[in-house]
């Protein structure tokens, strides 16, 4: 998003991996607001809209790009680092939107994250990006009240490893871990 741009040119992370796709030959392109793949699957951006983008009021982490992929009548939310103001901004601004699976925001941190909101996603698979201190945090908190209706299938990459979801045509998920 434009907060990525506005850094790639000057410091981190994103100066960084502009550095090397550079070196490489490639460039860094803004995704399409709603991005259509062949027909089969779409990726749609949910947050941050272009005037929360600029607010630099909020942190990087709330103006973090959050996606929402969708495949064979499954979906899937990426909500890369935001916190509990975008957590709430997403429920208000889509209070029906449920999916299938979720990455947790903020590698799954419960200090970050809104106490509804992963009831109010409703999902079946929840995927904490963590390392082992955020494990044993929220591992004490998951599966918490709000998953625990649905009996949500939590996977960690501390102690998953990485871990990878196929859907196939029909909407069949399967998951494959690299345990450690």
């Amino acid at each position: 998003n434009d907060d990525f741009f506005d850094k790639a040119d000057l410091w981190g992370t994103a100066a960084f991996l502009r550095e090397c796709l550079n070196k490489t030959g490639h460039k860094i392109e803004r995704i399409e607001e709603n991005l259509n793949l062949s027909g089969r699957a779409n990726i749609k951006t949910l947050w941050p809209s272009v005037n929360i983008g600029y607010d630099i009021q909020l942190s990087d982490n709330d103006r973090s790009l959050v996606s929402l992929i969708e495949f064979a009548g499954k979906k899937i939310l990426l909500c890369s680092d935001i916190e509990r103001f975008a957590q709430n901004e997403l429920m208000r601004l889509y209070p029906e939107l449920t999916v299938d699976i979720v990455v947790v925001p903020h590698h799954g941190s419960v200090s970050t994250l809104h106490p509804d909101f992963l009831e109010h996603l409703d999902a079946d698979v929840l995927i904490c990006s963590c390392s082992r201190s955020q494990y044993q945090s929220a591992n004490q908190i998951f599966p918490n009240p709000s998953c625990d209706s649905k009996a949500a299938k939590i996977f960690y990459t501390y102690r998953d490893g990485a871990i990878t979801i196929f859907i196939d045509k029909q909407g069949k998920i399967n998951f494959n871990t690299n345990n450690r």
